[in-house]
């Protein structure tokens, strides 16, 4: 008799909460302090910022709060870690639970997670998440190219919410929400001009030609759950 295989039961999951501004270097620069929570496969705490507003603008950067990213190897392990003390100024935030369904590029430290087959619609909400490490030396190029794409997913008619996020001196990620997997496809490669817009689909020329980073990821989720964020997402339970 054959035996049905074992299945991976990892989840990520996104956070966004408030916390006081003293707390931030310790979330940002502390990673020691979760080296111990149970199931946690990787994290990343960033500072969020908005889209389409310029560098040197305060208004850019919510310096009242951060993002988490993380993976973890049960849907169990999430919950016992947001019920625990470690948590305890996310528990005010929002935070949805992903499955991987997409992959390109690499990160090192999420180079053996699963990519999934979707099993929801694919007209249904899709969430993609950017994780880069920037080459310093290519902060100007970097900005150069990454501005206008910013502009054309702020004001893309398929976007649901966005935002970008930075932990000093060089890891950068991006979060957004669409309202179908189709939306993100179109956005990526400028089918429409007029309505998708073609600078994604040039900045990527130009990081191919010479790249702005030493490791570079873009992973499509579908969402499976989470709490306390209101968008009208169709979501699922694991």
């Amino acid at each position: 008799m054959t035996k049905n295989p074992i299945l991976p039961q990892e989840i990520f999951s996104f956070h966004s909460f408030g916390l006081p501004f003293y707390q931030i270097p310790f979330y940002l620069f502390g990673k020691r302090r979760y080296k111990k929570v149970k199931g946690l496969v990787h994290s990343e705490f960033l500072i969020p910022m908005s889209l389409g507003l310029p560098l040197f603008s305060w208004k850019r950067y919510k310096i009242s709060g951060l993002v988490l990213f993380a993976l973890w190897q049960t849907e169990e392990d999430l919950n016992q870690f947001l019920l625990s003390k470690e948590s305890k100024w996310m528990q005010s935030g929002w935070h949805v639970r992903l499955r991987m369904i997409r992959r390109w590029g690499k990160i090192l430290e999420l180079a053996e997670a699963t990519v999934f087959g979707r099993t929801s619609n694919p007209d249904q909400t899709t969430i993609s998440i950017t994780l880069a490490r920037l080459k310093l030396t290519e902060l100007l190029r970097f900005t150069k190219w990454g501005k206008p794409v910013e502009s054309q997913v702020k004001n893309h008619p398929g976007k649901q919410m966005a935002f970008a996020a930075f932990r000093p001196p060089r890891h950068f990620l991006t979060f957004s929400i669409w309202k179908t997997e189709t939306d993100i496809v179109q956005m990526v490669n400028g089918n429409d001009p007029r309505k998708d817009g073609i600078e994604h689909r040039e900045a990527m020329a130009e990081r191919k030609r010479k790249d702005f980073h030493f490791e570079f990821t873009t992973l499509r989720f579908e969402i499976l759950g989470g709490n306390g964020l209101e968008l009208g997402i169709n979501s699922k339970s694991v």
